[in-house]
C-alpha cells in the first residue's frame, strides 16, 4: 500500500511537471486558444444564472423566498436554455479539439502553430461530438434510472402509509441524499475510466464506444490518481464557478445596480480567467496522462499517428529536463 502510494504521489508530481513545462513553454499559444474557447464558457456559466432570473423570473426575491419550488419553465425558457447548452458543448469540443492537438505537438517538442490547431478543428469535430454523445447518453441513462427508481420507491412508501414523505419535505431529502450518495461514485467512476477517451479520439482518429474501451484499458492502475486530478480540479471549478455565479445572484437579488459596480466586474473576471486557466491545465494534463499511460503499457503510437503528428514518438520534456539534471 505504502509503496503504490508512493508510486501515485510520484506519477502526480511528473504529470504536474509535465503540464507545467509544456504550457510555459508555449504558453502565448494556450492562452490564445484558451481565451478564444475556453474563456467564454467560464464567463457565461459565471454570468447566466444571475441574467436567467432577471430575464425569466425578475420579482424573484432570493432573501425573501429562497425556495425554488414556485419556478414554472416556460417553452422559450426551456428554448433558451437548450441553445445555451448546445453553446457550451460547441465551443467546449472546440477547447478539446485545439488544445489536445496543440498540447500532442508541443510533447513532441514542434514548433506549434495557431493557424493549425484552428484547422485541427475540422478533422476532430465530430469525432467528438459522437463521442460526448454516447458517453453522455450512458450518464443520462443512469442518472434516468435512478431517478425512475427512486420516483417509484417514494410511491411505494406513499401507499404504505408515509403520508408525510412530500418531495418538498425534509423525509424527502433524507431519502434523497442516500440515493445520491449511491449515484454519484458511480458517475464519478465512469468519469474517470473515460477521462482519456477525448484525447483518445483526437490523437487516434476513434470515436465512440471505441474510445471509452480503450481509455478504459489505458487507466488501469492509475485510477486512483486520476480519480485525485478529477476531485481536484472538479472541486476547484465548482468552487470558482460556484461562488461567482452565486455572489452574481446575491447581487442581483438586491434590486440595485451593484452589478455595475468596478468589485463585481473584477470578481466577475477574475473568476472567469481563473476557470480558463484551470481549465487548459487540465486539458494539457491530460494529454501528458495519456503520454504516460501509453508508455507505462508499453504502447508505441501506430505509424499512421506519427506521421499524423510528424514524426517518431520522443519522450516528453520531463525526460529532457531530468537528463539535464543528471548531468
Amino acid at each position: 500500500m505504502s509503496s503504490a502510494s508512493t508510486e501515485n504521489r510520484s506519477l502526480w508530481k511528473e504529470i504536474l511537471i509535465a503540464t507545467r513545462i509544456i504550457f510555459k513553454a508555449n504558453s502565448g499559444h494556450f492562452h490564445a486558444l484558451s481565451i478564444l474557447f475556453l474563456f467564454p464558457i467560464f464567463f457565461s456559466l459565471v454570468v447566466y444564472p444571475s441574467f436567467h432570473l432577471s430575464l425569466f423570473h425578475p420579482d424573484y426575491d432570493f432573501i425573501t423566498q429562497p425556495q425554488l419550488s414556485n419556478f414554472f419553465f416556460s417553452s422559450f425558457e426551456i428554448v433558451v436554455l437548450v441553445a445555451y447548452t448546445l453553446f457550451l458543448v460547441l465551443i467546449f469540443l472546440c477547447s478539446v479539439a485545439t488544445i489536445t492537438y496543440s498540447a500532442v505537438h508541443a510533447s513532441y517538442d514542434r514548433p506549434i502553430n495557431f493557424v493549425s490547431s484552428i484547422k485541427s478543428i475540422r478533422n476532430s469535430f465530430f469525432p467528438l461530438l459522437f463521442t460526448f454523445i454516447v458517453s453522455h447518453a450512458v450518464f443520462i441513462s443512469i442518472a434516468l434510472i435512478f431517478a425512475l427508481s427512486f420516483v417509484f420507491i417514494v410511491q411505494i412508501l406513499q401507499t404504505l402509509g408515509f403520508t408525510e414523505l412530500k418531495y418538498d419535505s425534509n423525509h424527502f431529502l433524507f431519502l434523497l441524499i442516500p440515493a445520491l450518495i449511491v449515484l454519484v461514485p458511480i458517475l464519478i467512476w465512469l468519469q474517470v475510466n473515460w477521462s482519456l477517451a477525448y484525447v483518445i479520439t483526437v490523437v487516434e482518429s476513434k470515436w465512440g464506444f471505441e474510445t471509452l474501451r480503450k481509455s478504459a484499458y489505458l487507466v488501469k492502475g492509475k485510477r486512483w490518481i486520476i480519480l485525485s486530478r478529477v476531485i481536484f480540479f472538479g472541486l476547484v471549478l465548482f468552487g470558482l464557478i460556484g461562488g461567482g455565479s452565486m455572489f452574481l445572484v446575491i447581487v442581483s437579488a438586491a434590486k440595485g445596480h451593484q452589478w455595475r459596480s468596478l468589485g463585481v466586474i473584477l470578481q466577475t473576471a477574475q473568476c472567469s480567467v481563473m476557470g480558463y486557466l484551470v481549465m487548459s491545465q487540465f486539458l494539457v494534463g491530460n494529454v501528458v496522462l495519456y503520454m504516460y499511460c501509453k508508455d507505462l503499457n508499453g504502447e508505441k503510437l501506430p505509424l499512421e499517428i506519427r506521421d499524423k503528428f510528424a514524426g517518431e514518438y520522443v519522450s516528453l520534456p520531463l525526460d529532457e529536463e531530468k537528463n539535464h539534471a543528471t548531468v
